[in-house]
């Protein structure tokens, strides 16, 4: 409710707390810190721009689930280090799907 004031019509606005858990479905983006009545610390909100993949504005997020499967990467939210983790962990999964499918 405390959130919700700030919320442009028909918006919505979330704690990171909660963009934390639903992040890998939900597009959002940061809002200036604000302090609400019942909490000792600035909380930054974000808004709900959209689903995962939804939106035109050139982020870049994959987001892939199933059996097996669970898979999120916001491209502009990985660093130069993480990047090239990233790269190398994907490469390996690909090689390790592409060694499956050739035997079995």
């Amino acid at each position: 409710a405390r959130l919700q004031s700030i919320a442009e019509a028909g918006g919505i606005v979330m704690s990171y707390e909660t963009y934390a858990l639903v992040r890998h479905i939900v597009a959002a983006h940061p809002l200036p810190a604000i302090t609400v009545k019942g909490i000792t610390r600035e909380i930054i909100p974000y808004a709900v721009d959209g689903l995962v993949g939804e939106s035109d504005d050139g982020a870049q997020v994959f987001s892939a689930h199933g059996d097996g499967l669970d898979l999120f990467v916001d491209v502009n939210a990985v660093d130069a280090a993480d990047a090239a983790r990233l790269r190398g962990v994907l490469s390996a999964a690909i090689e390790a799907l592409d060694k499956r499918g050739s035997s079995g």
